[in-house]
């Protein structure tokens, strides 16, 4: 079993070192003052003589040094271990609240760096927590809709509209899904697997026509716009395929309920390392896309029932490949778009 670096022990080696060393240049330094060589030593007087300068001349003032170094350094190293043995009592001890930090103020100038990297990483734990917190609200809320839809459906008096009961239904599967995508996406960024090489042109046109009977059902159209030659057919991007696929199809879902019945989907890609989906609704502002995909607005948006948790999963997948969601809001246009 490998040992554990100890800081006791690499200082107890570098002053050996240092002892070995300075032992060493001292008998240089004696030797050649007295300007001795090995033969001056071949006699017994001699002999004596050359220990007895080395024990006065080496041997004592090493003690002297070195002695007084070891215990003091061991010391200063036992007060240094104090203060952090003691921070350490104080996070033990302290309840599991928003906020907290390491106060680094009594602590040595060299473990400064370390404490600073913990306070930080504390900062985005705090951050993560609240990103939790306001995603189980606003998932809480997209259940509470169509729960209260299909309750008030129920309540009333004759038989029940299968179509609005239907649709609810639709709405909460697709809530279901979304979330184990999420989970999905979270295993993945906590155990990387190997990204694999895929056409773009041809992922795109596998997704959007497994998509195609749930536009036509919902009295929409989706076309798929053919590369350019700028754009080309042959473009490769390295990717996980059913998390981009999941990503195009929110992309597409949420096209879908935004464009009017009789409207078309438009789906394609370039230029470039990028898929891009056209739709027919008001558009989207950078600055609101923003606000849906960090829940500062409520998912309930302008862009249709639920998608402000699509996109935000939309873009957890995007950054899990290096790249990002934008939006295009003149064109009507959202895109996926890879890293170069």
């Amino acid at each position: 079993m490998k040992r554990r670096p100890s800081i006791n022990r690499r200082l107890s080696v570098g002053l050996s070192v240092s002892a070995i060393i300075g032992t060493s240049l001292l008998l240089t330094a004696v030797f050649a003052e007295y300007r001795l060589g090995i033969s001056d030593l071949t006699g017994a007087d001699a002999f004596r003589f050359a220990w007895a300068e080395v024990a006065d001349h080496v041997g004592m003032p090493v003690l002297l040094l070195i002695v007084p170094a070891i215990l003091s350094v061991n010391i200063v190293i036992q007060r240094s271990y104090r203060l952090l043995e003691d921070t350490a009592r104080v996070i033990a001890n302290t309840p599991a609240t928003r906020g907290l930090q390491i106060d680094d103020h009594a602590m040595p100038v060299e473990v400064l760096p370390f404490v600073g990297a913990i306070n930080d990483l504390l900062k985005r734990l705090d951050c993560a927590a609240k990103e939790n917190e306001t995603f189980a609200a606003d998932v809480a809320h997209q259940i509470r809709t169509p729960l209260a839809i299909m309750a008030l459906t129920l309540d009333n008096e004759g038989v029940a509209d299968a179509t609005v009961l239907r649709a609810e239904v639709a709405s909460m599967s697709r809530l279901v899904d979304q979330l184990l995508l999420l989970t999905q996406v979270n295993a993945q960024a906590a155990v990387p697997a190997p990204l694999q090489p895929y056409r773009l042109n041809d992922l795109v046109i596998e997704t959007t026509s497994r998509f195609a009977p749930l536009a036509v059902a919902a009295s929409r159209n989706v076309a798929f716009e053919e590369p350019g030659e700028a754009s080309g057919t042959d473009v490769i991007v390295a990717c996980h395929k059913e998390a981009v696929a999941s990503a195009l199809r929110n992309l597409l879902d949420n096209a879908l309920r935004v464009t009017p019945a009789g409207g078309t989907v438009i789906v394609g890609c370039g230029p470039g390392k990028r898929i891009f989906v056209r739709d027919e609704g008001p558009g989207l502002a950078p600055a609101r896309l923003d606000s849906i995909i960090t829940r500062k607005g409520r998912t309930d948006n302008a862009q249709g029932k639920g998608a402000g948790l699509g996109l935000a999963i939309v873009t957890r997948i995007m950054a899990a490949h290096g790249g990002h969601l934008e939006t295009n809001p003149k064109d009507r246009e959202l895109a996926l778009v890879f890293p170069d």
